[in-house]
């Protein structure tokens, strides 16, 4: 709260130099002042709210996680408040001489009130500067980071399904089959082991992908569903309609989301001939895909929700603004997922090998940390050129300015020295130097030991 506090009379302190020393508002006493900046603040708010709900979003599509592209949509929205900010001065100026000062306006006079409002606008302007790459960093850094959840949740719903096929206890199951297969029906073992290794296929080539067509994904569903029939005979049986829509060609779907359905629905219910296990794969419309089968639950299963459907709902959450739907009556279990019918945008996805994991995280940490110091300098540079154009309009024979160029330039020396790993003393890496050579004294002393 004071900190707020601080930085409105703060700001009201520059308002009041640029009004008086810029703009040279001549009948600028207190009320007056007062008036100037609250309906300059007003404005400036009213615009930038209506800025940011009409083009904040469309300009935020803008940005890809690269410094220009900040500083090229900043620029945008400072230029539109650049010319909201002329106007405005002009009519400050308008104002302060007619209605205030009674004076009557001459050509030559606009020409200065034009200047006047301009360099004006151009101060102000170096402040929403700062205001709007501040903001825009923070929408680029939000975006990144749910990048960074959708590739955590595909790389999860990877790690689970292949867990769910490496189970012991499928690998078992699947190779009793085949083993039976082969002494009655050879024909059936071939179409069982094409079709496990089919399973197999299509779960290791969907690796960095967020969405699949729907008709690859219910091919692989029916050969999954007939692997479980061969094991389960006829207390399982299944229905694929996509009658509702006749061409599917443009609906995607989160891979592996139907495996994980499927395994669910085996892992909670009891399949035998007396009540089979039936399970319905339907297009209802364009917006969801139903997953029903009817209920004939295991004693030791009490809550429904798995992990398949948590896993499967994040990443759903990630991608849509609509959810999957779970209902369960008292004979079905249902769930229906979005169709998506966009292709989400390909992410910036860095593959390497799982030994080299520990560098990138510490590459990435540097690149974070040279980012933040351009930042800084970029700030730095920007604000003291403010102040000093400041102090040159006010007077020029007291240099207070210089006092900040100093003041905050140790502190951003201080800030190059930390990101670039540099002691003034000591010299660069000395840290890194002194790590090694106290971890090979240890090292000789456990030999000795």
């Amino acid at each position: 709260m004071k900190s707020n506090i601080g930085r409105l009379i703060l700001l009201a302190l520059c308002c009041f130099i640029i009004f008086k020393t810029v703009l040279k508002l001549h009948h600028l006493k207190f009320p007056n002042f007062i008036f100037y900046l609250i309906t300059l603040w007003g404005i400036i708010l009213i615009f930038n709210n209506f800025w940011k709900e009409s083009y904040g979003k469309k300009l935020a599509l803008a940005l890809d996680g690269k410094e220009n592209s900040v500083h090229k949509v900043t620029a945008i929205a400072t230029g539109v408040n650049f010319i909201l900010l002329t106007g405005v001065f002009l009519l400050f100026k308008v104002a302060d001489t007619l209605l205030i000062g009674f004076s009557e306006i001459s050509f030559t006079y606009i020409k200065y009130c034009l200047t006047d409002s301009f360099s004006a606008a151009f101060f102000c302007s170096l402040l929403i500067y700062l205001y709007y790459y501040t903001y825009f960093t923070s929408v680029d850094k939000k975006s990144s980071i749910t990048e960074q959840k959708i590739i955590t949740g595909n790389v999860s719903a990877q790690f689970e399904s292949l867990k769910n096929q490496l189970d012991p206890h499928f690998l078992f199951n699947s190779l009793n089959v085949l083993n039976s297969l082969i002494e009655e029906n050879p024909e059936n073992a071939q179409e069982f082991t094409h079709g496990l290794s089919k399973t197999y296929r299509y779960i290791l080539d969907q690796k960095d992908k967020e969405l699949v067509p729907l008709s690859e994904e219910l091919d692989f569903a029916k050969t999954y569903i007939e692997l479980l029939q061969v094991r389960f005979e006829e207390s399982l049986t299944y229905e694929i309609d996509t009658s509702a829509i006749k061409d599917i060609t443009d609906l995607k779907i989160v891979p592996l989301s139907l495996q994980l359905l499927l395994e669910n629905v085996i892992k909670h219910n009891k399949a035998s001939t007396l009540k089979p296990l039936h399970i319905t794969i339907k297009i209802e419309s364009i917006d969801y895909l139903l997953v029903q089968n009817n209920l004939n639950l295991r004693k030791i299963t009490e809550e429904r929700n798995g992990i398949g459907l948590e896993n499967i709902a994040s990443r759903y959450a990630l991608l849509t603004g609509r959810p999957i739907k779970i209902e369960q009556t008292e004979t079905d279990f249902n769930v229906r997922i979005p169709l998506l019918t966009q292709i989400i945008s390909p992410m910036r996805i860095i593959d390497v090998q799982e030994n080299e994991q520990d560098l990138l995280i510490k590459a990435k940490k540097k690149v974070e940390d040279i980012k933040k110091f351009y930042a800084h300098l970029t700030s730095y540079i920007m604000v003291n050129t403010f102040l000093i154009f400041l102090n040159l309009l006010t007077s020029d024979e007291f240099m207070w300015s210089l006092i900040v160029v100093f003041a905050w330039g140790i502190g951003l020396v201080s800030h190059a020295m930390q990101v670039y790993n540099y002691n003034f003393f000591l010299g660069k890496d000395w840290e890194d130097k002194k790590i090694r050579e106290y971890m090979e004294k240890n090292k000789k002393k456990d030999n000795w030991n």
